[in-house]
């Protein structure tokens, strides 16, 4: 019975925007300006292109060591090149073009 009273008490505070507590902010990638929001974090063009270069660099490091470290690498720098590509399909421009 406690818990279903400071369930009820958390809602009724959080309608009233008394909770405490931040909304989380959804993330989404915005294809017009290459930016991508991560909560409550945002990343340039730049920023994405930097850690793209970085998967790479070390993606091509972790082939030596033959573990799963070269895969993870070599994922994360291909969803990268997912949100650089989608971003022109859908009408939005790379503002930073790679410099590979």
């Amino acid at each position: 019975m406690a818990g279903n009273r400071e369930d009820l008490i958390r809602s009724l505070a959080g309608v009233m925007g008394m909770s405490g507590e931040k909304k989380k902010e959804a993330s989404h990638f915005d294809s017009t300006t290459g930016t991508l929001y991560c909560g409550s974090k945002v990343f340039s063009q730049t920023d994405i292109s930097e850690a793209r270069k970085f998967c790479e660099n070390n993606m091509k490091k972790m082939a030596e060591l033959k573990d799963n470290a070269e895969m993870y690498y070599e994922i994360a720098a291909s969803a990268i090149e997912l949100l650089q590509q989608d971003s022109v399909k859908n009408g939005g421009k790379v503002v930073v073009k790679d410099q590979s």
